[in-house]
């Protein structure tokens, strides 16, 4: 046994790796789906569609007709009770938006933290939508951060909370996924590498 892992070769080693870990990826899109399509037949986990004015908003007004955000530092807070999976919201702005976040509390939680914090990113192909995938449970209150500029005119759509997807959209793959998959790899591999140097030199 000792003797075969001695002599994997390293490009057995990369591609073992990068096997593993899109496997890992299509294991991950199995259970997202298995898991939400009973959360949504118990009930759990539901789509809500959300307004602008449905938040609170601070830094953001409406002059002259049109929405504007008045500082750099423009929120909008909502309550909001359950789990989410993903939220994706329309809205078209004057100038880029810069980074988009979303803050959320827990049952305990005091205020929002950096802590509790996830990113907005363009869906592509979908022109103004961002979205963000993660599944959180036992949200309190969201807080959508639409932008970083003061004087940005914005232009809302629907919010989307916990928005249905087809079976394939489980297995999406995005240029991070691609990303990603080049990084572990290499990072992982290398550490396999290594012990399997360190095995070669306990055992020679």
């Amino acid at each position: 046994m000792v003797d075969k892992l001695k002599k994997i070769s390293s490009r057995r080693i990369i591609a073992g790796t990068a096997m593993a870990l899109v496997a890992l990826f299509v294991f991950s899109g199995l259970f997202s789906f298995v898991t939400e399509t009973a959360a949504r037949k118990n009930g759990s986990l539901s789509t809500q569609t959300m307004q602008a004015q449905d938040f609170a908003w601070s830094g953001i007004a409406v002059k002259d007709g049109a929405v504007i955000t008045t500082d750099n530092d423009p929120q909008m807070i909502a309550e909001y009770t359950g789990k989410i999976t993903s939220i994706k919201m329309y809205m078209e702005s004057s100038v880029h938006p810069g980074e988009m976040t979303v803050y959320y509390t827990q049952p305990g939680d005091r205020a929002f933290s950096v802590h509790k914090r996830l990113w907005l990113v363009p869906v592509r192909g979908q022109p103004g939508w961002f979205m963000v995938e993660t599944p959180v449970k036992n949200i309190t209150s969201l807080r959508i951060d639409p932008t970083m500029y003061a004087g940005n005119v914005l232009d809302f759509g629907d919010i989307v909370i916990n928005s249905e997807k087809t079976f394939g959209e489980y297995f999406s793959v995005s240029y991070g996924d691609f990303f990603n998959l080049f990084l572990y790899t290499g990072v992982v591999s290398s550490v396999l590498k290594f012990l399997q140097e360190m095995l070669k030199k306990e055992f020679d």
